[in-house]
């Protein structure tokens, strides 16, 4: 029969709470990437097929687009390892094949492209740069930054590069871009004739970004087209350091960076002044002015040389990540770099992410924008590292936030864990398509020394709410349950649970533990509470349950609290970790893939898991609830005699007559401690009434006695005798000495009157006396 239960304390967790909700990250090695259903598929040998990657989709149907820039092509035999673009469709190919898309120039190796261009197609490498237009129709750009205009070839080979636009529909004409031709144009280094344009492409709505790192004797450029009105915006070149082999445009990017509604330019210069740097263009009339820039901070780090624009902190403004992949402690980490954007051209560094700072991994090589892959409203960023594992390569998972970006990964994708063959894996990433049909973004991933390409699918996210309901306080004077004839302190928990997401199952099964004093069992010592399981006392208990989709589900247990508590001054700290049964979803994904099961959020690094507190009610009137304990007392001896010595012999034991006292609050966990020497013994103690004092050896010469358990209140005295037997005294001290220290677990502003000092000196007499302290 139990009586009424305190007011209770509650404590909620979900997507917006993260107070002591997380997952163990040996768990989340792949969270919600699933590793069990990879769709690898494979070019020709030695093509490096997979060297850049794109995700598409148009009129229903999926594809993986794949550069594959040292292929032969089909359509032009004649044409020496130009390069090729692959692509692969996702549903209805259970074989994984890939075609080559006919860019529609030809079987000859030259081709004419204006007044004085002569283009040579030999080894072009078509396909090293792939991108997509950022609307639902989107168009793609391909290129190849080794195409060559040979018109004059007597005196000079020009690479210009060679983009292709290619329809959304992956046929029919496509169009070409040749940004750094210029008619009669025809010295080598100077301006445009070796700037090896489309080398990094970015394509937004309106505008193609080209990088052209070659331009002004390898100082580099960007070339940005608009396809509306058919032009090219020019560089302020006074706004570029005009430093030769800085290779500005290896690197491109495009985004919001001053305002929500305008298309800025980011572009790397790796090898500037030795350390890289970057550079944000806004456009101004017919102009690209900078902005902003950075520049790396260690020599021969390559910072610049892969960028990212994606808004983390979903402010409406792009944030920018800038990979040093060659940043080095012992041998080429890498590391990227984090900047915020707070608008108007001013980017704020954030800090820096490194991965596992893996030897020779190149963290940092490519950095790509993958969408919202776990649905907790913010964009996601991949970071490849190919070199890792000796070059079997890894990819990282980082999560943007309201604060920017989570530091520590949640995924890391080991190439080899994917499939052993697999080589430079993380070299091309590409993201943001739902591939399967599930509402989740998928990432596609190359690994183009083993002419590989993996796409891997995500899974659907669970987000469980979770509710603990404690009393605010639990009062240990008042026995509220009654179990058989004994009266115990008890108090209610109750645990409530629902599930929400996208794409779910409408019911799934939840396992949950409920452990008692968790902050106790963590640190090996006992917990002062209990659940009642079939006649024993257990501190952790084992529940499931089957939820239904957006529905709560609640379970109450009766903890019991330890007829032994002494520490009433800490938290009592409850916590409920879950995980989840197992689910497979069959009706919200293609058929011809197999089916991916659910799985928990992800809670920035470690377990799962949900914790309230309540604390011992305490009848405290100051704010730090101290007490003031005082002691007295006094040495009797057996017999009686008014002088302060004693004939040793003349006595077989001793009483200490102690009064304490407590002028200030309730005092928890009060103890009186007593040294002395070890040729006396302990025999018992003594009080007038029964009132809660009990005392016990913890040494033979240490004794420890409680009193008023579990605490002494306010403006109470307790009077009691303690009693020893002095009659194996050898002599070899001339006194007899007791230390006597009265403690709690208050805190306590005078301690003086908390110790005593009883001693009596000896002589060689028998005679019996009283001495008083």
């Amino acid at each position: 029969m139990r009586r009424g239960m305190a007011p209770l304390r509650i404590r909620k967790t979900g997507v917006h709470n993260i107070f002591y909700l997380y997952l163990s990250i040996s768990v989340a090695y792949s969270y919600n990437i699933d590793l069990e259903h990879p769709l690898v598929f494979r070019g020709p040998n030695s093509s490096f097929f997979g060297y850049s990657v794109l995700e598409h989709y148009h009129d229903n149907t999926r594809w993986v687009i794949v550069g594959a820039p040292r292929a032969n092509s089909t359509y032009s035999s004649s044409v020496h390892s130009p390069g090729a673009v692959y692509k692969c469709r996702i549903h209805s190919n259970p074989e994984r094949r890939c075609t080559e898309m006919d860019l529609g120039r030809g079987n000859k190796p030259r081709e004419s492209c204006g007044k004085t261009c002569q283009g040579d197609r030999n080894d072009e490498w078509m396909g090293v740069s792939l991108a997509r237009q950022d609307r639902a129709d989107g168009r793609i750009l391909a290129c190849a930054h080794r195409w060559k205009n040979v018109y004059y070839d007597s005196e000079h080979i020009l690479p210009h590069g060679y983009c292709s636009v290619i329809p959304p529909t992956l046929q029919g004409r496509t169009k070409p871009l040749i940004p750094c031709y210029e008619d009669y144009k025809q010295k080598y280094g100077e301006e445009h004739g070796s700037c090896q344009a489309g080398i990094a492409g970015v394509f937004t709505e309106e505008l193609v970004v080209m990088g052209a790192p070659g331009s002004y004797y390898w100082t580099g450029t960007i070339k940005v087209y608009n396809l509306s009105s058919d032009s090219f915006y020019s560089l302020n070149k006074d706004d570029v350091d005009s430093h030769r082999y800085s290779y500005l445009g290896y690197a491109v990017t495009a985004g919001h960076f001053s305002s929500p509604d305008v298309v800025d330019v980011a572009a790397g210069a790796p090898q500037h002044d030795g350390s890289g740097k970057v550079y944000i263009f806004k456009i101004d009339g017919v102009s690209l002015v900078k902005s902003f820039q950075a520049s790396g901070k260690m020599m021969g780090s390559y910072f610049g040389s892969s960028l990212c624009a994606v808004d983390l902190n979903q402010d409406g403004l792009s944030d920018l990540l800038v990979g040093a992949p060659m940043h080095s402690q012992l041998r080429d980490e890498g590391q990227v770099s984090v900047y915020l954007s707070k608008g108007n051209g001013v980017m704020e560094e954030a800090g820096v992410l490194n991965g596992d700072n893996a030897f020779n991994a190149h963290f940092g090589e490519c950095i790509t924008a993958i969408g919202d892959i776990d649905d907790d409203g913010y964009q996601d960023v991949a970071i490849g590292a190919p070199k890792e594992d000796d070059y079997g390569g890894a990819v990282y998972i980082y999560h943007g936030d309201a604060t920017g970006i989570i530091s520590k990964y949640s995924m890391k994708l080991s190439g080899r864990s994917v499939n052993p063959g697999l080589q430079m894996f993380g070299q091309s990433i590409s993201g943001t398509v739902d591939m399967d049909g599930n509402g989740y973004a998928d990432i596609t991933i190359g690994a183009f020394v083993a002419d590989s390409v993996v796409l891997l699918r995500s899974r659907p996210v669970i987000t469980v709410d979770v509710s603990i309901f404690l009393p605010v306080s639990i009062n240990i004077t008042v026995p509220q349950c009654h179990e058989g004839h004994q009266n115990l302190n008890c108090f209610n928990i109750t645990v409530c649970m629902r599930f929400r997401g996208r794409q779910l199952p409408g019911q799934i099964e939840l396992l949950y533990n409920l452990t008692a004093d968790v902050d106790k069992r963590q640190k090996s010592q006992p917990s002062r509470v209990y659940f009642a399981q079939s006649g024993s006392q257990i501190s952790q208990m084992s529940r499931q349950l089957s939820l239904a989709i957006q529905q709560e589900h609640c379970q109450r247990h009766t903890a019991y609290v330890k007829k032994d508590v002494k520490d009433v001054f800490t938290a009592i700290t409850f916590e409920v970790a879950y995980s989840l049964g197992k689910h497979v979803l069959t009706g919200h994904q293609e058929r011809d893939l197999p089916a991916l099961t659910p799985v928990l959020r992800w809670r920035k690094g470690n377990k799962i898991a949900v914790r309230n507190e309540t604390w011992f009610e305490k009848n405290c009137l100051s704010d730090d609830c101290a007490a003031d304990l005082r002691l007295h007392g006094k040495l009797l001896l057996s017999g009686l005699h008014v002088k302060p010595h004693l004939a040793l012999g003349g006595v077989k034991n001793v009483s200490l007559n102690l009064t304490i006292s407590n002028a200030g609050d309730d005092a928890y966990d009060t103890n009186i401690y007593f040294n002395f020497t070890r040729e006396v013994f302990y025999i018992n103690f003594w009080q007038k009434e029964e009132k809660g004092i009990a005392c016990g050896l913890v040494e033979l010469d240490f004794l420890k006695c409680s009193v008023g358990f579990p605490f002494m209140r306010a403006q109470t005295k307790y009077h009691f005798a303690v009693i020893f037997d002095t009659s194996q005294l050898s002599g070899k001290n001339d006194t007899l000495q007791f230390l006597v220290q009265a403690k709690s677990a208050n805190p306590e502003h005078r301690l003086s009157d908390n110790i005593l000092d009883l001693s009596v000196h000896w002589f060689m007499r028998q005679t019996p006396l009283l001495l008083v302290w």
